[in-house]
């Protein structure tokens, strides 16, 4: 998951959702910073229930999404573009689904790369009234972000950062001291927070 590469960290090559995050070769290898990037990616995909790298090469993917009754299908991942939709039933061939018989509703753009109206999941509406009763439905088509989002690469950058040059006893249990100058609070910061809020697919959206 190439969110982030170490040189971004650097000085003389920061990026700008690096900016004040600084980190030298003395605080942390580019092989161990790389490492640091690469579990900070991994563990966010599944907690914020997404999937922002890039697929390489952009090729049609197939998922299968379970059947239901309603007039309303919900994908579990983000789709950007449908090739086609077809009804799979417990035997037998896959069938068409002609694209005037549903409506997807994405909350991606067409570039893949920015949220719709802040727009959490992806569904089809059922223009044909037994279009999702099959067992399940199979989407071939491309899902995911075409590109990581700059939040996000924000978001990765400051938990590596963070991860790097903790600020406290990472076994303490203690989240805020108060000394005679100010009061120290140490866990996720607001910006992170607020970038969870708008991206997280498990959390409702925000209005």
């Amino acid at each position: 998951m190439a969110y982030l590469l170490a040189a971004d960290f650097r000085e003389r090559t920061q990026k700008s959702w690096c900016t004040n995050l600084i980190l030298t070769e003395g605080d942390c290898t580019d092989a161990l910073l790389d490492l640091h990037i690469a579990q900070a990616a991994g563990h966010l995909e599944t907690e914020l229930d997404d999937d922002f790298d890039p697929p390489s090469p952009d090729n049609d993917e197939t998922i299968y999404v379970d059947g239901t009754v309603g007039s309303r299908l919900y994908v579990p991942r983000r789709v950007r573009s449908l090739t086609t939709v077809s009804s799979q039933a417990l035997s037998g061939s896959p069938v068409v689904i002609g694209s005037t018989s549903y409506r997807l509703h994405s909350s991606l753009n067409t570039a893949g790369t920015a949220m719709i109206d802040r727009r959490k999941r992806d569904w089809l509406d059922s223009l044909s009234s037994s279009t999702w009763y099959s067992a399940s439905i199979q989407l071939v088509g491309k899902f995911g972000w075409s590109a990581v989002p700059t939040d996000i690469k924000r978001l990765v950058a400051l938990r590596v950062y963070r991860a790097i040059k903790a600020t406290s006893d990472p076994l303490t249990t203690i989240t805020q001291r108060t000394t005679l100058d100010a009061v120290i609070s140490y866990g996720p910061s607001q910006e992170e927070t607020r970038i969870v809020d708008r991206y997280n697919r498990l959390a409702p959206a925000i209005a």
